[in-house]
C-alpha cells in the first residue's frame, strides 16, 4: 500500500463537502470526499502554521513541546536527524519517502533530510508584481495581496504538482508521497481563469453576522471578553472597505482554493492513470481554518470555529464510505497512521487513533480536543487561551479570567456568547464542567521553545 499525505496551507471549511461558501467551486475535494471518510468536526491545534503543523506531524500538544507560535519551528524542540516526525516514522517502516510543497511549515528551509528519501528542495516562491489597490497604496503589505497573476506563470504549487506526479508511477508499492500545496495562502493570486469562474458579487461569509461588511459594527463583537478582543485585528477589514475591495479579497479566496483544487485533482487523475489509486491510502488536512470579517476578524491567530475547523478526510484501502461528525484533532492523524500501517512512532503521541472510524466502527474518543492561541510577554507573563470543542459546544477559557461558550448546534458561527452576560445555573455548570476537563486535559504549560544553539 502506498500514503498520498496532502496538506493544502490555511484552507478553511468553505470547501464544498462542508457545506461551506454558497458560491465555491472545489469539485476535486468533494470527489475525494465520496471516496472515502470525511470529518466534519475536525479541528488545529493551533490556528497558526508552524505550531499547527508541529503538532500534527509530530504528534504532541503545543503546550507540551513550547511551539505555540509561526516564531518558534519544530526543530527548536525536535532534534533532527532522528527521525521522529510523522514521516520520519514511516520511512523506518519501509516506506520510501517523497515529498513536495510546504508540508513542515518552513517548506524547502525546514525539511530534514533524514525523513526523505527524495524532497523538490529546490523551488521557491515567486515575487509578483502589486496586483490590488489597496496594497498599491501600502494600507497593506505586499503578502496580502490578491487578484489575477499579471504574468501568468507556473508557481511554486504548480511546479510541485507535477514533480510529484511524476513520482507516481505504476507499480510502485510502499511509497509514501508528501503534498503540501501553499495555496490558498496569501497574497491569493492565482491564473485568471480562476477568477473568472466568480464573476460579480460574491456572497458574504456564511458567518460573517451582517448583510454587507462593515468594520465598524462594534455590535458584533460587544459580548466577548477584553482578552478576546485582543485576537481581533480590525486593520486589514478598515483597509478592504476604504478601498472598495472586500468583495474582490472574498473572490480571490475563492479563487485561491478553486486553484488548490485543480492541482489535488491533477494528484487523483495521476493515481488514477498509473493504476495506483485502488493501491494508495489518501490523507487530507489542512493547517487550521482563516477568516474573511467575520467578528471583524480576518486571517487565522484566534480560538473561533472560522479559524480552527479544517477540512480531513481518508481514503482509500480498507476505508469505507461515510461521514464522521465526531470532534477529532489534527494531533490524531499521527496515532492513526501508525495503526493503519504499522509503523512505530518514536516517542510518546497525544492524539488519539479514529481507524475505528475508517472501518465502518463505532468510535468516540475519550480525550477533549483543546485549541490554544496568545502570546508570552515573558515567561511569568503568559497571555495564553485555550479552547475546548465537544460534540455540542465550544468553551474558551482566557488568562484573565475571560471566558466565551457557544451553542455549536444552535449557532455553528458563534453570534451569541452564552457567557457574555452571566450565566444560569445550567450553563455555569457546563461551562464549569468543560473548564475541570480543559484543565485536566493541558497540566503543565511549558514556555515557548527557545531556538537551539548553532
Amino acid at each position: 500500500m502506498n500514503i498520498l499525505f496532502a496538506s493544502i496551507e490555511d484552507l478553511n471549511d468553505w470547501i464544498e463537502p462542508l457545506g461551506g461558501h454558497p458560491q465555491v467551486r472545489t469539485p476535486n475535494l468533494s470527489r475525494l470526499a465520496k471516496m472515502g471518510m470525511l470529518f466534519h468536526n475536525a479541528y488545529a491545534p493551533v490556528p497558526a502554521c508552524s505550531p499547527s503543523r508541529t503538532a500534527a506531524l509530530f504528534g504532541q500538544n503545543p503546550w507540551e513541546t513550547g511551539v505555540y507560535s509561526n516564531t518558534e519551528k519544530w526543530h527548536y524542540h525536535y532534534p533532527s536527524g532522528q527521525r521522529l516526525s510523522l514521516v520520519g516514522a514511516m520511512k523506518n517502516a519501509g516506506y520510501t519517502t517523497v515529498g513536495a510543497g510546504k508540508i513542515f511549515h518552513l517548506d524547502v528551509k525546514g525539511y530534514d533530510p533524514a525523513d526523505w528519501d527524495d524532497y523538490k528542495s529546490d523551488i521557491r516562491h515567486r515575487k509578483y508584481p502589486i496586483v490590488s489597490k489597496v496594497v498599491a497604496a501600502g494600507k497593506l503589505g505586499r503578502l496580502t495581496d490578491f487578484g489575477p497573476d499579471p504574468e501568468d506563470r507556473a508557481d511554486f504549487d504548480a511546479v510541485n504538482t507535477d514533480w510529484i506526479c511524476d513520482r507516481i508511477q505504476p507499480g510502485l508499492d510502499h511509497q509514501f508521497w508528501g503534498f503540501g500545496l501553499y495555496r490558498p495562502h496569501l497574497p491569493f493570486i492565482v491564473p485568471k481563469e480562476y477568477f473568472d469562474m466568480y464573476p460579480g458579487e460574491i456572497a458574504p461569509p456564511p458567518g460573517l453576522g451582517q448583510p454587507t461588511f462593515r468594520p465598524g459594527n462594534s455590535k458584533l463583537i460587544d459580548d466577548l471578553p477584553e482578552e478576546a478582543q485582543k485576537f481581533i485585528g480590525r486593520w486589514t477589514g478598515w483597509a478592504l472597505h476604504k478601498f472598495g475591495e472586500y468583495n474582490d479579497f472574498l473572490r480571490a479566496y475563492l479563487a485561491s482554493i478553486t486553484y488548490a483544487d485543480t492541482l489535488l485533482g491533477k494528484v487523483l487523475d495521476r493515481l488514477e492513470e498509473t493504476g495506483q489509486m485502488d493501491n494508495t491510502l489518501i490523507v487530507l488536512w489542512s493547517d487550521h481554518g482563516w477568516q474573511l470579517g467575520e467578528k471583524l476578524t480576518f486571517r487565522k491567530f484566534s480560538l473561533w470555529e472560522r479559524a480552527l475547523r479544517v477540512p480531513l478526510m481518508v481514503a482509500g484501502p480498507g476505508v469505507v464510505r461515510g461521514d464522521c461528525h465526531e470532534p477529532v484533532s489534527l494531533l490524531d492523524i499521527y496515532p492513526t497512521l501508525m495503526s493503519l500501517t504499522g509503523a512505530r512512532a518514536a516517542h510518546r503521541l497525544d492524539g488519539e487513533d479514529f481507524s475505528p472510524v475508517l472501518r465502518g466502527e463505532h468510535w468516540e474518543r475519550k480525550k477533549p480536543v483543546v485549541s490554544v492561541w496568545g502570546t508570552w510577554g515573558s515567561p511569568e507573563d503568559g497571555r495564553i487561551a485555550f479552547s475546548l470543542r465537544s460534540k455540542t459546544h465550544r468553551y474558551t477559557l482566557y488568562w484573565n479570567g475571560g471566558e466565551e461558550m457557544y451553542d455549536s448546534e444552535a449557532d455553528p458561527f458563534e453570534h451569541v456568547n452564552l457567557l457574555a452576560n452571566g450565566a444560569g445555573d445550567n450553563l455555569r455548570g457546563l461551562a464549569n464542567h468543560y473548564q475541570s476537563i480543559m484543565n485536566a486535559a493541558i497540566g503543565d504549560i511549558v514556555p515557548p521553545a527557545a531556538e537551539p544553539d548553532a
